[in-house]
C-alpha cells in the first residue's frame, strides 16, 4: 500500500498546530496496523488512533445517527429506545476495551481512549457526563423536526450519509466526510451534525467551503444550487443553522488548501512519492500547552528523555 499525499481540513489543523505532531500521524505510523511493522511505527499508529473523549462522543453519536438514517432509508426505523441501548453498549464496550488496553492488541477493532493511556485523573463521575451528553445530543436529534421531516421524506434524493468521499483539487486529493446530504427540489442539501457547544451559524468555515467545492464536482451544480447546515445536537431544540455560501468562501477555501498544500509539499523529500524529509525539519509547536493533549507525547523527542 502506498502512502499517498492527500488533503483535508484536520490534517491542516493538525500541521499548523505542530509539525511535529503531523509527522508522527502521516509518516512514522504509516504502515504500523501489519503484524511485521517496525515498533516505532505500531507505537505512533496505536497512539494516532487514541480519541480524547469528546472527540469519542462526537464519533460515537455520529456513527449511531448514521445507523438510524441509514436504517430510515431502507424504510426500517430504529425507536429512540433502541438507538439509546446501542449508544450505551457501544460507549461500555469502548471504556472497558481501553481501560483494558486492547487497543495494543488491535487499535482497528478496539477502542483507546486518550485518557486511560496517558493515565489522567478523570472521575468516574466526569465519564458519566460524556455518555449523559451523548445520549442527550441522541435524543435531541430523535426529538427535532429535521429528523420528524426526514422520516416522512422521500429517500431517493438522499444522496450521502457519513460517506467519506475524495476529490482533485490542482492535482491533490482531498478528503471529505459529508455528514448527511440531499436533494430537496432543485436544490443540494449538506447537513454537518456537531455535538460540542454551540456554533456561530453565520460565518461558515473552511470546512463547510470544502463540502462546497466537493459537491460542486461531484453533482455538478452552480453554488448557487447549494445550501449547507450545521444542526448542533447540544441544543434541547437544534434547527439547521444555515451556512452562506458564497464566491468569496469558495475563493477562500481554494486558497487556504493551495497554500496548506504548498507548505505540507514543502517538508517533502520527494513529493512525486510522498516521501518526508527527516523529521527534525517538522517543527516543535510553540504553544506547549497543546502537548499536554497530544497522542504523540510519550515518543515525541521533545519530551521523552525527560
Amino acid at each position: 500500500m502506498e502512502n499517498i499525499f492527500s488533503w483535508s481540513k484536520s490534517r491542516d489543523e493538525e500541521f499548523r498546530e505542530c509539525q511535529r505532531k503531523y509527522f508522527y500521524d502521516r509518516y512514522a505510523s504509516w504502515g504500523g496496523w501489519e503484524k511485521s511493522a517496525a515498533k516505532e511505527a505500531r507505537l505512533a499508529y496505536v497512539l494516532k488512533n487514541l480519541k480524547n473523549r469528546w472527540a469519542w462522543k462526537g464519533e460515537t453519536v455520529h456513527h449511531i445517527i448514521e445507523n438510524v438514517l441509514k436504517s430510515a432509508r431502507i424504510d426500517k426505523s430504529i425507536p429512540l429506545e433502541v438507538a439509546l441501548d446501542e449508544l450505551t453498549h457501544v460507549m461500555r464496550r469502548d471504556y472497558k476495551s481501553s481501560k483494558a488496553k486492547r487497543n495494543w492488541e488491535d487499535p482497528k477493532k478496539n477502542r483507546g481512549l486518550f485518557e486511560h493511556e496517558y493515565e489522567k485523573p478523570i472521575s468516574d463521575d466526569a465519564w458519566k457526563k460524556v455518555h449523559d451528553s451523548s445520549v442527550e445530543c441522541l435524543k435531541n436529534f430523535y426529538g427535532s423536526e429535521l429528523y420528524k421531516e426526514l422520516l416522512a421524506d422521500d429517500k431517493d434524493p438522499w444522496l450521502m450519509i457519513e460517506d467519506l468521499e475524495e476529490f482533485d483539487f490542482e492535482g491533490a486529493k482531498i478528503f471529505v466526510k459529508l455528514d448527511f446530504a440531499r436533494r430537496k427540489g432543485e436544490r443540494i442539501e449538506i447537513y454537518d451534525w456537531k455535538t460540542g457547544k454551540e456554533e456561530n451559524g453565520g460565518e461558515p468555515t473552511v470546512q463547510i467551503g470544502a463540502y462546497a467545492i466537493y459537491a460542486m464536482q461531484k453533482w455538478k451544480t452552480p453554488l448557487e444550487g447549494l445550501k449547507a447546515y450545521l444542526f448542533n445536537l447540544s441544543n434541547p431544540a437544534p434547527t439547521p443553522q444555515e451556512q452562506i455560501l458564497t464566491e468569496a468562501l469558495i475563493e477562500k477555501t481554494k486558497s487556504t488548501m493551495r497554500e496548506s498544500i504548498e507548505a505540507m509539499r514543502a517538508m517533502l523529500e520527494d513529493a512525486s512519492k510522498n516521501i518526508p524529509k527527516p523529521r527534525e525539519n517538522f517543527k516543535f509547536t510553540e504553544n506547549t500547552r497543546l502537548c499536554n493533549f497530544c497522542n504523540f507525547y510519550k515518543i515525541c523527542e521533545k519530551y521523552k528523555t525527560k
